[in-house]
């Protein structure tokens, strides 16, 4: 994803499932998210939440690899946040990813 070109307005929808990234990367690859959607483009986003460091459910254990909303409102500056919350939720993952755990979920608009 550091050196992934998504392009320019060629999408539209970007799904972001778990990508957890140190956060530096995770800006520009949200950055790029912005740029490559399409006007009215969709981006669809889960990820665990700093809160998840207390559950042994699964996840980054570097807080920098986990995001909140408040963080993807700016790092997804140009998008309408449809659906953004942060909440506690069973997650079903396979092994070693399964259990009550803190995530944050997005809905978006470009």
């Amino acid at each position: 994803l550091n050196d992934f070109n998504i392009g320019d307005a060629q999408w539209d929808a970007i799904v972001s499932i778990w990508c957890h990234l140190p956060s530096e990367l995770r800006e520009q690859v949200h950055s790029n998210v912005v740029r490559a959607l399409k006007p009215n483009g969709i981006f669809l986003l889960e990820a665990y939440t700093p809160a998840q460091m207390t559950y042994s459910t699964g996840g980054p254990k570097s807080e920098d690899m986990l995001m909140t909303l408040e963080g993807l409102r700016t790092e997804l500056s140009g998008l309408e946040i449809i659906v953004g919350k942060e909440i506690e939720r069973e997650v079903f993952e396979g092994q070693g990813h399964t259990g009550q755990s803190a995530v944050v979920q997005v809905i978006a608009r470009k």
